[in-house]
């Protein structure tokens, strides 16, 4: 998923922020105490407060002052919490902080997964058909259809694409938040065009026009 859209649905409520924390906050490299406070930091950001208070933080998580300052500017170093300054409408500076760098740390890791999941696919499967139909219903969330698995079918038993090859093409069009088989389809015949032109790219000595020049010049010294 794309960043700023992740970061917009995270702003709308649509995606539960506090939900994708609790979850996930030990693959991201976090401790507990580390995901309550960036939770509170997110609470008091949707109450438009900006501003970083340790002591409106320390109201609702019991450590003290000192271990949360420690915290604090372990979470800067790292790169999970960053701070700018803002000018007011007074034209004071002040300070308001941001958690963009744990939005991004939550979607590398949930893109790490989908990749072990596409490209490292665990489960026993019968056929290629088969597999490939189990996880891009899986990836899509949808039921593909009957119009769709002929697709698939054709990548396989006419176009000879490699396992592999699908599985990257089928990563891209998630990267790029393209949940469609025709997209899919798309990226493959590209890149098979590509590769075939790049194929077909052979060197003609008779073309060189730097040899040309030379057999020309060599033949009257003859």
């Amino acid at each position: 998923m794309d960043y700023n859209l992740a970061k917009k649905l995270i702003e709308d409520d649509i995606l539960d922020f506090q939900k994708m924390m609790f979850k996930n906050y030990k693959f991201i490299g976090l401790s507990e105490i580390e995901a309550f406070i960036i939770i509170e930091l997110h609470n008091q950001m949707r109450q438009g407060n900006t501003f970083l208070n340790p002591s409106k933080i320390i109201k609702n998580i019991t450590i003290s002052k000192d271990e949360l300052l420690t915290i604090l500017d372990s979470l800067i170093k790292k790169g999970y919490l960053s701070i700018q300054l803002k000018k007011t409408k007074s034209g004071k500076d002040t300070e308001i902080f941001f958690l963009d760098g744990t939005i991004q740390k939550i979607l590398l890791y949930y893109q790490k997964v989908i990749k072990d999941e596409i490209i490292n696919q665990p489960k026993k499967y019968e056929t290629n058909e088969e597999e490939l139909v189990d996880m891009i219903e899986s990836q899509f969330q949808k039921l593909l259809t009957p119009l769709e698995i002929e697709i698939i079918q054709k990548w396989l038993s006419e176009d000879h694409f490699e396992m592999l090859e699908i599985k990257k093409a089928l990563l891209d069009a998630i990267k790029a938040n393209k949940y469609s088989i025709s997209y899919v389809d798309s990226i493959l015949i590209k890149r098979r065009a590509k590769l075939k032109k790049s194929s077909d790219v052979v060197y003609n000595p008779e073309k060189s026009e730097a040899l040309k020049a030379f057999f020309d010049s060599w033949e009257k010294k003859q």
